[in-house]
């Protein structure tokens, strides 16, 4: 096995902690420190220098629903989707150690914040969808089909193609008072930074959103509030009441 494999399960950490613990000198095995990710046979003395932040959290604060099929999740905003250092504070993927036969179906980015949905490992997928709602600049259209193929090789801005065989995004307008709109955005399937991408390319960028030329704000103006798994829709209306306060004080 790879050592990485090995140090993520033995440790209880990501993978990819594990590969950066090892880049950086802080495993050794036989008292050698090893920089490389080379093969094992997980009988070797394996030691880490580093300790793991001990993780105080209420999982009640995160957690929506749970039922033997799904589970719903909140994701504040600004919080990551999962470690990059071992020292970082709490993230989602610690949150989904608590359901292990669970698979978590989406992710949402650092800044924006709504449901995320988990499936038991013994059930199919037949019905997906999430519904976000976004505060956008300018007078957006009544309604948009948009299903524009997303590159997104760079790993920090997605490009939008021309090209119509990408995840399709049904787009409409709630309100408006002409300078920003209420718009609430549909998608089945999603590529990175979609909802992001799909409002600047129609010249309308989420408020807040810095890397898509949006109009400054606190945060990204985006929030995922419904979430539908097979026969399962859920919404989280706390955290949606939350969000429309925060668009009437735009």
């Amino acid at each position: 096995m790879r050592l990485s494999v090995y140090c993520a399960d033995y440790f209880k950490i990501s993978r990819r902690q594990a590969k950066e613990a090892i880049k950086n000198g802080l495993i050794s095995i036989d008292k050698s420190i090893i920089k490389k990710d080379i093969e094992i046979n997980g009988t070797e003395n394996i030691k880490a220098d580093f300790n793991i932040k001990p993780l105080e959290y209420n999982l009640s604060d995160y957690l929506l629903y749970k039922d033997s099929n799904y589970v719903f999740l909140y994701k504040p905003p600004f919080f990551h989707s999962e470690r990059l250092n071992i020292d970082d504070d709490l993230t989602v993927s610690d949150i989904y150690k608590n359901f292990p036969e669970y698979t978590p179906l989406s992710r949402l980015d650092y800044e924006a914040d709504g449901i995320i949905g988990m499936i038991h490992r013994k059930i199919k997928i037949y019905n997906l969808s999430k519904s976000y709602y976004a505060v956008v600049n300018g007078e957006f259209p009544e309604y948009v089909n948009i299903s524009k193929k997303i590159d997104a090789d760079n790993k920090k801005k997605v490009k939008v193609l021309d090209d119509d065989t990408g995840f399709p995004a049904v787009m409409k307008k709630i309100k408006s008072n002409g300078n920003i709109s209420f718009i609430e955005v549909t998608l089945e399937k999603a590529a990175r930074h979609q909802v992001r991408a799909f409002s600047a390319y129609l010249n309308h960028s989420i408020i807040g959103d810095k890397l898509y030329n949006g109009l400054p704000f606190q945060r990204l103006c985006l929030h995922c509030f419904k979430y539908t798994i097979n026969d399962k829709t859920f919404y989280c209306k706390t955290q949606t009441d939350a969000f429309l306060n925060l668009y009437k004080s735009l």
